[in-house]
């Protein structure tokens, strides 16, 4: 019997796993090496996302509290008008009624815009620390992408060897085409897990200017892993040229 998913959302403990999973395998083929270590390190700072959970972007309890004491202060200060007014009798006392239900729109008003503005320093520590987080997952995108700058497909254009690379064995240079086009897949697996770890941060905060970010993020590692699934045919197109000349 066919069983239906038990929730449609990203769970951040599987996107962890699957980082990890992703970082053996590239450590099993190039260990040591530069993308490995980018792996490794990504692996670990999801672990340290999915750790502190909706925490990663919370504001700190000290300013939490204070955004709540300070919002309530300017609340509890619309008693003591409301107190004014009710305590007011008489029609020969209307003039000074109508002074006090100024005043008391006037403080109302003032107390409204004072709450949230007390309320909104909260939601800025928020935002300020999302956007550090995704301006991280950012600069990662953009490592992946400068370590394949290095790798350079000439050998297959000139398979007969090329300079610093005569002493290679034949064996050698028939895996070099694999083994990049490998590197190639790992990076773009790695661009998509880096946009799955950039949404987790979209269900735990619903700021406008978090969720823009997010998306340029995707574009971002879209953008990215488009152009190096162009470099991994590119890279099949020369191979099999050279293969069948």
């Amino acid at each position: 019997m066919r069983k239906a998913s038990d929730t449609p959302t990203l769970i951040p403990e599987k996107v962890a796993a699957s980082c990890h999973l992703l970082s053996d395998r590239i450590h099993g083929r190039f260990a040591d090496r530069g993308l490995d270590r980018h792996a490794q390190w990504f692996a670990q700072h999801v672990d340290r996302i999915v750790a502190a959970g909706p925490r990663e972007v919370s504001a700190p309890p000290s300013l939490r509290l204070v955004s709540w004491l300070g919002g309530l202060a300017v609340g509890s200060m619309l008693f003591s008008p409301l107190y004014f007014v009710r305590r007011l009798d008489g029609l020969d006392q209307l003039p000074v009624f109508l002074s006090s239900l100024d005043a008391l729109s006037t403080v109302l008003a003032a107390s409204i815009a004072a709450f949230f503005t007390m309320r909104s320093i909260e939601h800025a520590a928020v935002r300020r620390r999302a956007l550090a987080a995704l301006g991280t997952l950012r600069s990662f995108a953009h490592v992946t992408d400068m370590l394949q700058i290095t790798k350079c497909p000439t050998h297959l254009l000139f398979p007969a060897g090329v300079a610093g690379e005569a002493d290679r064995t034949a064996a050698a240079a028939r895996d070099e085409p694999t083994a990049l086009t490998h590197y190639l897949t790992y990076c773009s697996e790695l661009y998509a897990l880096t946009s799955k770890v950039a949404v987790l941060y979209g269900d735990w905060t619903s700021d406008a200017v978090v969720l823009d970010a997010i998306d340029d993020v995707d574009d971002l590692c879209m953008g990215l892993e488009s152009k190096t699934t162009q470099k991994i045919l590119l890279l099949e197109q020369l191979n099999q040229r050279v293969r069948n000349p």
